[in-house]
């Protein structure tokens, strides 16, 4: 009995060896890495909420900073909730290793279907990020859309694209 028990624990040592050189292999190390820091993230540092009335311009600069200090808990504040489904409500700023913000432009009105009121708010910024994949490190240039429904709602980024 105990040497089939032993024969077991070193099939299954070898199983978990190979299973470990596969992953090397096939670089999927670097997803688990990122899929780490979504479950258990490591805020780099805390960025203020902005008050409730504040403008667009302002929003934007406050999720950057946030994205770049991995601080879910404001990006989650300042994010539509369509905008976190859509791009991930946990662990948004886990692909960056480093995020420089060079610009912000002045908002202009713009539409979209998540929101009545939008102004995309032009930006641009220097990524690099914490593995290679489909983007590469380097300059982003994006208008951020800022939305709300209502006057008195607070402007929440709602979507991003090539302006």
């Amino acid at each position: 009995m105990a040497a089939r028990t032993t024969r077991i624990i070193w099939v299954l040592t070898a199983v978990v060896l190979a299973v470990a050189a596969g992953a090397i292999t096939f670089e999927v190390l670097p997803t688990l890495r990122v899929e780490w820091c979504k479950t258990f993230p490591e805020k780099r540092s805390a960025v203020a909420v902005p008050p409730a009335d504040v403008d667009p311009k302002q929003v934007v600069v406050a999720y950057l900073n946030a994205v770049a200090a991995r601080d879910d808990d404001t990006l989650r504040m300042l994010a539509a909730p369509s905008f976190l489904e859509r791009h991930g409500g946990n662990g948004i700023g886990c692909y960056y290793r480093r995020l420089d913000l060079a610009w912000v432009g002045e908002p202009h009105a713009d539409s979209s279907a998540y929101a009545r009121q939008v102004f995309a708010v032009p930006t641009r910024y220097t990524v690099e990020m914490e593995e290679s994949g489909p983007e590469s490190d380097g300059e982003r240039r994006y208008d951020i859309l800022v939305g709300r429904n209502t006057p008195s709602e607070r402007w929440r980024i709602i979507d991003y694209g090539n302006g």
